[in-house]
This record gives C-alpha cells, sequence and structure tokens, in this order.
C-alpha cells in the first residue's frame, strides 16, 4: 500500500519528464557559473564542500537520466527531481547561514525555492518540500547572531515566497488535472470514432466486393441471353423465308438496336466498377507503342489520327492506360459531325507531370456542359444511336483520379474539342 502510494508520487507525465530534464542538464552549468560568479566579486564568499562543482555534476547526471530510456526510472523520475532540488535547497539554506545571511546567498536561495516549487508537480511533494526548507532557514535564522528586524524580514520574505509559489503550483495541479480529464475524454471520443470508421471500412469493403460479385454475375448470366436475342432476331431479320411486311422487319431492327444498347450498357458498368480496385499491377507503359495500336485499331478512310510528338514510357496500368486513349480517341469518332475526322495526340512534361492532349475537329461542347459530360450516363446528344452509353468519359475521369490524376475540357461549340489529361511522374 505505502509502495504503492510514493510509486504514485514519483510517477510524472512524458511531457514533465521532458520538461524536468531540459530544466535541469540547463541548471547544471548555470548553478557553476552563478556560484563563481559570486565567488569572483565576493572574495570572502565561502562555498561549502565544493557544492558549485558536487550539484552541477548531479543536476546533469540526473537531466540526463531519461536518455537512458530505461522504464524504472522513467516511471519514478519525480522522485529523482524532488531529491535533487530538496538537497540542493538544504545546502543553499546552510551555505546562507555560514555566510552570515549575504545578499548573494539569500538572493540565489529566494530564486531557486521559486523554482524548484514550480517543478515539482505533486502537492504533498511540494508540502514536504517548503516545510523542511522553512523549519531548516528558519532554525539557521534564530541561531544567528541577526537582529530581530533582519530575522523578520528573512522569514517574512521566505513565506511570502512559499504562499505565492503554492498558489501558482496550486492552480497549475488543478489545470492539469483539468487537462488530464479532457485528455482522457479525447481519447474514448478518439477510440469511438476510429471504431465506427474500421465498422464503416469494413461494411464499405463488404459492399464493394458484393459489388463486384454482382459485376460478374452480370457479366456472365445476363449478357448470354442478350447476346441469344440478338442471335435469333439478326436470323429473323436475314431470313430470306420470313416474310415480314416493312413495320415488322422495322420493329426487329428496333429490337436489336435496343439489344446492343443493353449490351455495351452492361459491358460498360462491368468495366466502370472494375475500376475500384487500386492495386491494380503497374508497370513500364511505352505509350507511344500503346497510342499506335489504339490508332490502327480505329483507322478509316475518315478518320486521320496524327501523333504530334513521341509519347513516353510511364509507370501504369497498362490496361487503365489503354481504357483512357481508347475512350477519348473513340469519344471523337463517334461524336463528329464531320465527314472527315482529324484527331490530333499531342504531348508535353510539366511540372504537374505527364499532359496528353487529344483534339478533335468535331461540334464542341458548350461551356456549361464541360463537368456534366464526365458524370455516368451523361449524353449531350439523345439522339446518338450505336455504341454510346455515357459511361467512357466517366470511366476515363475514375480511372485518372484513382491515381492521382486529372482531366479537364476545353471545347466552345463549333469549334472542335480537346481533353487534357494529366498523369503525374512516380
Amino acid at each position: 500500500m505505502i509502495i504503492q502510494f510514493l510509486k504514485k508520487l514519483g510517477k510524472l507525465e512524458p511531457f514533465e519528464i521532458k520538461n524536468s530534464s531540459i530544466t535541469l542538464i540547463l541548471g547544471a552549468p548555470s548553478t557553476f557559473v552563478y556560484l563563481e560568479v559570486m565567488k569572483h566579486y565576493n572574495p570572502d564568499l565561502i562555498i561549502p564542500f565544493y557544492g558549485n562543482i558536487i550539484f552541477a555534476s548531479l543536476f546533469l547526471l540526473i537531466g540526463l537520466l531519461p536518455y537512458l530510456k530505461n522504464k524504472s526510472i522513467l516511471s519514478q523520475y519525480g522522485w529523482f527531481v524532488f531529491v535533487a532540488t530538496l538537497l540542493f535547497q538544504h545546502y543553499l539554506a546552510y551555505g546562507t547561514s555560514v555566510n552570515n545571511f549575504s545578499l548573494d546567498f539569500l538572493l540565489v536561495t529566494y530564486v531557486f525555492i521559486f523554482g524548484s516549487v514550480l517543478l515539482l508537480s505533486n502537492r504533498i511533494l511540494v508540502l514536504l518540500y517548503s516545510a523542511s526548507e522553512l523549519l531548516h532557514l528558519s532554525y539557521h535564522v534564530f541561531n544567528s547572531g541577526l537582529d530581530s528586524m533582519s530575522e523578520s524580514a528573512i522569514l517574512l520574505s521566505l513565506g511570502t515566497i512559499f504562499i505565492f509559489s503554492f498558489l501558482v503550483m496550486n492552480g497549475l495541479i488543478r489545470y492539469r488535472k483539468k487537462l488530464e480529464i479532457i485528455n482522457l475524454n479525447l481519447e474514448e471520443t478518439v477510440k469511438k470514432r476510429t471504431l465506427d470508421i474500421e465498422n464503416r471500412a469494413k461494411e464499405l469493403l463488404r459492399k464493394n466486393k458484393d459489388l463486384e460479385e454482382f459485376a460478374y454475375v452480370v457479366s456472365h448470366d445476363l449478357k448470354r441471353p442478350l447476346r441469344n436475342m440478338y442471335t435469333l432476331s439478326d436470323w429473323l431479320t436475314d431470313d430470306d423465308e420470313n416474310n415480314f411486311d416493312e413495320e415488322t422487319t422495322k420493329s426487329l431492327g428496333l429490337i436489336k438496336e435496343q439489344i446492343t444498347q443493353m449490351d455495351l450498357l452492361v459491358e460498360g458498368i462491368l468495366n466502370y466498377s472494375l475500376q475500384m480496385d487500386t492495386q491494380q499491377v503497374t508497370k513500364m507503359v511505352d505509350v507511344q507503342h500503346l497510342v499506335e495500336r489504339i490508332v490502327l485499331v480505329n483507322s478509316q478512310e475518315n478518320v486521320q489520327i496524327q501523333i504530334q510528338k513521341v509519347l513516353p514510357k510511364l509507370e501504369f496500368s497498362e490496361s487503365q492506360l489503354l481504357q483512357i486513349f481508347q475512350n477519348l480517341i473513340q469519344n471523337a469518332i463517334k461524336h463528329t459531325d464531320k465527314e472527315k475526322v482529324e484527331i490530333h495526340i499531342d504531348y508535353e512534361l510539366t511540372n504537374r507531370g505527364h499532359q496528353f492532349s487529344i483534339q478533335d475537329n468535331g461540334p464542341g461542347i458548350k461551356v456549361q456542359y464541360h463537368e456534366k459530360i464526365f458524370q455516368l450516363f451523361q449524353r449531350l446528344d439523345a439522339e446518338t444511336k450505336g455504341n454510346s452509353i455515357g459511361i467512357g468519359l466517366a470511366l476515363v475521369k475514375k480511372i485518372l483520379e484513382r491515381n492521382d490524376g486529372e482531366i479537364y475540357v476545353k471545347s466552345s461549340e463549333g469549334n472542335g474539342t480537346t481533353f487534357i489529361i494529366t498523369i503525374p511522374n512516380k
């Protein structure tokens, strides 16, 4: 019981250990220098037992103890500080009496009393320190040859210092207790929120996994009947033996078109959902070679694609980089209003990273739609037929943002469109 009580008295918070350590390390040379200066200006001054050297060494030693990282020392460091300051204070009381209460020794005694009380962090230790020092100094005062006025002045000033230092210390202790309560409440709040975030992260992970599984199910189970329906419709329209009238043939054509749209939609949702995986394998990709492959696939008589500069090699997921350029190039081809499509691909290395631009001679995009085109399932031309479902640009934006890149558009109605993408250096 007593041992536990004593251990509690000697316990300091980490910041208090650090402050006490720094104070003692700085106090070691200060103590030695101050006593030497006193002796220089007052040659008759007596410094008993080489106290300037002994206590300077003691303060330095105790100040360096926390750097040993010893748990036993750190847990009871308050006692080391208390004993060192108490011994030095009683030494100063003795030195003051030996030097007949000279102003030099009285001044350093008063300063050290006030500083030491502030250094201690426990009321009981402060009371022990103050009471023992008051008794010791009072003993020397009463047994000295001082007149009653000098005795009263010394004891009154000493008592005043103790009272004010104790009041200040009491306020600091109360403030410390409030901080401890606040810290405990904060720790509880942080733990609760951390647990809540972890639970939400697990729930999101589960939902993401469910979405991926759903995407695969859609890919395999929904696309098969769609293709069967398309094949059947195609067979009905191509079979010469089926003498359908014009309206029926037109209806079958509309069915085929809707099936095509549905198939593209399913494929687009699958590709978009799979981009949630940011841990895709990256490697050094030759962008020049990759874009040349895309250009070769998309080249037509009325489509001219030019690469203005040699494109670099960069660290990226090859499949994702392929989707970026494929979507941007095909987007320019799909939405042209010209008989001949002209696409220019340019490159520049900037402070922000690798910057690519894909410029076309299409109809352009009004400024108010520059943000809308990157949203999922958004199409500016509602009459667009064929293979446009409004996922391509949303997919490009998602891939780039997941890789700390960005995309924006420069365009105005009737003046073509330029998509600018930036991929940071790795």
